[in-house]
């Protein structure tokens, strides 16, 4: 998984200036390698995300009841569910 170093430098990517990235150490300087890399680790936060969206039957974000649902501006909900 990417560390946050990484992924900052990929938002803000700058094309042919990969050997000042610290994503080099993972790319090796190809964008279909830093793509798949960054896909990989934002569905590993995603997976996560949707393990902790309930804690303790308690939205992290909007702090509504599970058998309540999400608050309408919940930015969790909006993450991991809009699209579907």
């Amino acid at each position: 998984m990417l560390t946050k170093k990484h992924l900052q430098d990929a938002s803000n990517c700058e094309k042919m200036k990969c050997k000042k990235c610290s994503m080099n150490d993972v790319c090796y300087e190809t964008v279909f390698s830093c793509t798949n890399a960054l896909a990989q680790t934002a569905l590993a936060y995603r997976e996560m995300l949707e393990r902790l969206e309930w804690v303790a039957a308690e939205c992290p974000i909007c702090g509504r009841i599970d058998y309540l649902g999400h608050a309408p501006d919940c930015e969790l909900a909006k993450l991991l569910w809009e699209g579907k």
